[in-house]
């Protein structure tokens, strides 16, 4: 998978499960996120998955998620002082290449996922 941010694109991987292969029949899947707590970006999505078993109120540095209750995707890009989530996230992926551009990002961007060519 690839995530393309402005004219950076980073390399990702997809997890073999239902969900994930579900969301990835929307690829290219451009959203709309907003930056939030150093830790994360996230934004809503236009569709509502079916395949919801997995979720957790935690994160590993990397994690792209799905997140039923605010209906939006994620990417956790930093462990903090508070790991644990208010809500439950489900993994559907995670960013494989070096992090550290998420912490010079603008407070909003565009992120586009997509199948690696």
């Amino acid at each position: 998978m690839q995530i393309t941010i402005g004219d950076i694109t980073l390399d990702g991987v997809l997890y073999d499960t239902a969900l994930a292969e579900e969301i990835k029949a929307y690829f290219p899947l451009t959203i709309s996120m907003v930056g939030y707590g150093g830790r994360e970006y996230y934004g809503g999505v236009d569709f509502y998955p079916e395949n919801l078993e997995g979720g957790r109120k935690n994160f590993e540095n990397g994690d792209i998620t799905y997140c039923e209750a605010h209906h939006n995707m994620a990417i956790f890009y930093a462990q903090t002082d508070h790991p644990d989530l208010s809500v439950d996230v489900i993994p559907i992926g995670r960013v494989t290449s070096d992090l550290s551009v998420f912490d010079e990002l603008d407070i909003r961007e565009t992120i586009t996922f997509s199948i690696a060519q």
